[in-house]
């Protein structure tokens, strides 16, 4: 979703060695960081993040990609990326999946063709959930503060989200930038804690200062404008039915209430009128 992209962009731009320490381990020393030009040469798209990295004199590129949710077709992915900023770059490239939530089952691409390996790659994936939320919440970088509600606790929720957010109050002393990093971290807990949780701890107010905050208060309300739209839309088809056929059972109705693209909902009102009866009408649905 936008406004997770938005955020982590925030984050990275703003604490690229936190994220480089994140994903080379606690004790690793980077010596130095520069974001790169993200567009890949052939094809529209961004990285999450592309750093330039020297560690111990060694010098290569750092990807790191983000993801909500697991993706099947990461491997194959994260193999296109790679070589794309290779080819570009002339470095050697460190590719790096974050999962917020869930866990990635592949970390390597491969096939072979006849008695040739083509490919045999091979990638990094961290995976929030397995981390420490206490080594991270106590001790931990503040740029990945937003990222420690996703991590294993002992403690309630509530309490994480209190102590993260009394972590930013007083480590982060520029108003505007504490402010996105508020917001980021009630966005990204908001993938494993209920929303009426998160509103309850943290005061939407402090968020409000980010200026990020309209661009995503614009996307929420676009969303459930489109939302609105969509019940409508049902509600219509619903009476449509009520209106030609009687009592529509229950199991029905659940099946048209779990419509959510406008088109479907056009093609199932014609079924709707073409039909004579409600037996004929669910048919064509099975269709």
């Amino acid at each position: 979703m936008a406004e997770y992209d938005h955020l982590i962009k925030a984050i990275t731009q703003r604490y690229t060695q936190h994220i480089a320490a994140l994903v080379r381990g606690m004790e690793v020393t980077v010596e130095h960081v520069v974001e790169q030009d993200k567009e890949a040469v052939s094809v529209q798209r961004m990285s999450d993040a592309l750093f330039k990295v020297t560690e111990d004199g060694y010098e290569y590129l750092m990807l790191v990609e983000f993801q909500t949710r697991p993706d099947m077709r990461m491997p194959l992915r994260m193999m296109e990326y790679t070589s794309m900023h290779h080819r570009r770059h002339k470095k050697p490239v460190y590719p790096v999946v974050v999962n917020l939530t869930g866990r990635g089952k592949e970390e390597r691409y491969s096939f072979d063709c006849l008695d040739l390996t083509v490919i045999d790659f091979n990638y990094r994936q961290i995976n929030i959930r397995e981390l420490s939320g206490t080594e991270y919440l106590y001790r931990g970088l503040i740029g990945l503060i937003p990222f420690v509600p996703l991590m294993r606790h002992n403690e309630q929720p509530e309490k994480v989200l209190e102590k993260c957010a009394q972590r930013l109050e007083s480590e982060v002393p520029d108003n505007e930038e504490r402010a996105t990093m508020y917001l980021a971290l009630g966005v990204m807990a908001s993938l494993k804690i209920p929303k009426n949780l998160i509103l309850k701890v943290l005061e939407a107010s402090k968020m409000e200062n980010s200026p990020l905050f309209d661009g995503l208060r614009e996307e929420w309300e676009a969303r459930g404008e489109i939302r609105g739209e969509i019940k409508g839309r049902l509600d219509l088809l619903i009476n449509l039915i009520e209106t030609k056929f009687g009592v529509v059972p229950d199991n029905l109705r659940k099946q048209l209430n779990a419509l959510k693209e406008p088109e479907t909902i056009k093609e199932v009102v014609r079924k709707a009128i073409s039909s004579d009866t409600i037996e004929e009408f669910t048919a064509t649905l099975k269709q």
